[in-house]
């Protein structure tokens, strides 16, 4: 884990210097789904007690990035395939509606925005830059919010985005995806640029069901294989001993 500033260099908050760090950890990937908290490294730290820690993965718990389990420990917290699909539903509906409303309320410079933005994310689409895309595609959505005039929406949208953001950034590596999302994008700016709510709507949902897809794909595989970190389980995974071998029996010796 990386190092923190000493607490006086920062504003803010204790809890909230460590509910960032931890948050930003676990949205970048750094933390993965699953991956144990300890909250006495925590508290080391950041030089603080285990109070502000708890208080700060509390936070964390209640926005669904962190499970606290009773007597078992404090974890990444797992998606289960079904809540993955129900939460991409309700992110696609949403941004739908906002591109809709983006389509309708996009000024001048809302469209110029756009235009930067699209452009941007077509070059790291380019170049194969999965980095930059993931930056660069948040970028574009944001400036469609930016479009769409409604901050109500777009506070709910935000907050669903970041739960599926860790496996959201494993979809973008699915082989052709980028170059597919780019061509999405095009699609949607175009029908917001020519004022047509009812094409931009049907563009981003049929936008957010793709990458969706991609990204339950990759989620089913790793579960059926059973790798570490899985995100496709609720609980912690929990290591079982091996059974061993039974001992050789002795062959009973005559005097």
């Amino acid at each position: 884990m990386t190092t923190e500033p000493p607490p006086a260099v920062l504003s803010g908050s204790l809890q909230d210097r460590i509910r960032l760090a931890v948050e930003r950890e676990i949205l970048s990937g750094e933390r993965p789904p699953g991956s144990a908290i300890d909250d006495r490294e925590l508290a080391s730290r950041f030089q603080a007690s285990r109070t502000p820690v708890r208080e700060a993965l509390l936070v964390l718990a209640a926005q669904g990035l962190v499970q606290i389990a009773p007597r078992s420990g404090i974890y990444v917290r797992r998606a289960s395939v079904a809540e993955l699909v129900a939460t991409l539903e309700a992110v696609m509906e949403l941004e739908a509606v906002l591109a809709g409303m983006a389509a309708q309320r996009a000024g001048k410079e809302q469209r110029v925005a756009l235009e930067a933005a699209l452009e941007a994310a077509s070059a790291c689409a380019q170049a194969d830059d999965l980095s930059g895309y993931d930056k660069a595609n948040m970028a574009l959505h944001e400036a469609i919010y930016g479009a769409s005039g409604n901050p109500v929406l777009v506070d709910t949208v935000r907050g669903l985005r970041r739960r599926l953001s860790v496996y959201r950034q494993r979809s973008t590596h699915h082989p052709g995806r980028l170059t597919a999302s780019d061509a999405e994008h095009r699609a949607i700016v175009a029908a917001i640029m020519a004022g047509d709510a009812g094409e931009a709507a049907a563009c981003m949902r049929l936008h957010i069901n793709l990458g969706g897809e991609a990204m339950v794909r990759l989620v089913l595989a790793a579960h059926a294989l059973g790798t570490a970190g899985s995100p496709a389980l609720d609980a912690p995974l929990r290591r079982t001993a091996r059974p061993q071998p039974a001992a050789p029996r002795r062959a009973k010796t005559r005097p």
